[in-house]
């Protein structure tokens, strides 16, 4: 079975403007996606960055100077099931 998991920068300083918030970097986050590859037993398919226009307000990001998109990283890895005997 497929799946995915995103990551999305943490808020390392709330500011009065949710543009003006302060987020770890991107290496930071990438450091975070490489943590839980190395705990979890999953087979890796690939990693992408995805970078999104903010339509609601609600997540703005750090994106390029540009405070209405926000940018996170989404792995997609495959979960082996397991057999069931009696089936």
């Amino acid at each position: 079975m497929i799946e995915f998991k995103d990551f999305f920068p943490e808020i390392l300083e709330k500011q009065n403007f949710p543009g003006d918030d302060k987020y770890e970097t991107f290496s930071s986050l990438l450091a975070r996606v490489n943590q839980w590859l190395e705990t979890e037993t999953v087979k890796l398919i690939n990693i992408e960055t995805v970078v999104l226009r903010d339509r609601d307000g609600e997540r703005t990001c750090f994106l390029a100077e540009e405070p209405f998109f926000y940018q996170f990283i989404r792995v997609w890895y495959e979960v082996k099931e397991e057999m069931n005997p009696d089936s």
